[in-house]
């Protein structure tokens, strides 16, 4: 494996040098949980590229691709399926915000469909819905309980079929990827001549990111790129895709398990949240979680 003091950018059309942001002992990458429902905040080392500005995971450079697909695939993530009642009522209010950008006349692919969540409140609102899974114990679930078409298989594999969409959805996907500058340029292949490209992710150059620093909780292990409004705009505007709109994207989980989430979180804390997730009457409460560093970005496929 070589060091990743010797590699250059990850994006492969900046030939920008990289230098280290923050620096951690504590990560071993072979352990890591994939899971949505992560149950490690562990940081990894984190690098910057001097030239396009791109914050990334050391990951990129210890995983390969093959490696990072095949753990996805194997993933079976029983948390998130207990907290499907609390991620759809997040959705519907996600598809509130992104309705003005969709009609009943689009064909629209989901590219990170996990358990079908998100593709169950857009089937019946859209033309056709399909969607893009690698876990196949997830892939399984939104079919049989969802009654949705998923293909299971990477984005290069379903490019083969020559299917074009209206709209790509990504909702908290782009950031797992170990190649995103990639998957623009293959989300542009995907889409019509005037399809749009709908992802939500974090933005790392918001005000609490930048206060909490290397401590961001959502700077954790499967997370391998970190964008900024201004790099998903500019790698967005490389790929054909003009960043139009950006929307705050507040979410809804249960009391419990954001009781759950802060014990890993603030590990000196824990003993409040404890005491506090095993009272009963507040378990299954939904809580709104807004800290404005989550965001909706809007692109708009650049007409030729």
């Amino acid at each position: 494996m070589t060091t990743i003091e010797n590699n250059k950018c990850p994006n492969h059309v900046c030939d920008g040098q990289i230098k280290i942001k923050y620096f951690s002992r504590d990560l071993d990458y072979k352990k890591i949980n994939f899971n949505c429902t992560t149950d490690t905040y562990k940081k990894p080392s984190v690098y910057e590229c001097t030239k396009c500005k791109i914050i990334f995971s050391e990951l990129i450079f210890k995983m390969d691709k093959n490696q990072i697909e095949k753990t996805y695939q194997d993933i079976e993530d029983d948390k998130y399926i207990s907290q499907i009642k609390f991620k759809k009522y997040y959705f519907e209010k996600l598809f509130n915000k992104i309705s003005r950008f969709i009609s009943k006349d689009m064909n629209v692919l989901e590219i990170g469909a996990y358990y079908g969540v998100l593709g169950s409140v857009l089937k019946d609102k859209v033309k056709n819905y399909s969607g893009l899974e690698l876990s196949t114990h997830s892939t399984n679930y939104a079919k049989n309980n969802f009654k949705l078409n998923i293909y299971n298989e990477t984005i290069e594999n379903h490019l083969k079929k020559n299917i074009k969409y209206d709209l790509i959805i990504m909702a908290d996907v782009i950031e797992h990827f170990s190649d995103p500058f990639k998957v623009l340029s293959q989300i542009n292949k995907l889409l019509n001549q005037n399809g749009k490209l709908i992802l939500t992710t974090f933005n790392i150059d918001s005000l609490y990111a930048k206060i909490t620093g290397r401590n961001y909780h959502w700077m954790i292990p499967f997370h391998m790129v970190f964008f900024s409004n201004k790099t998903l705009e500019t790698f967005g505007k490389n790929n054909n895709l003009k960043l139009v709109k950006i929307l705050n994207d507040p979410r809804y989980v249960s009391f419990g398990y954001l009781m759950e989430k802060l014990i890993l979180i603030f590990p000196r804390l824990s003993f409040i949240f404890k005491f506090l997730s095993k009272i009963e009457l507040l378990k299954n409460i939904n809580v709104k979680v807004d800290l404005k560093d989550l965001k909706i970005y809007y692109f708009e496929k650049i007409s030729n």
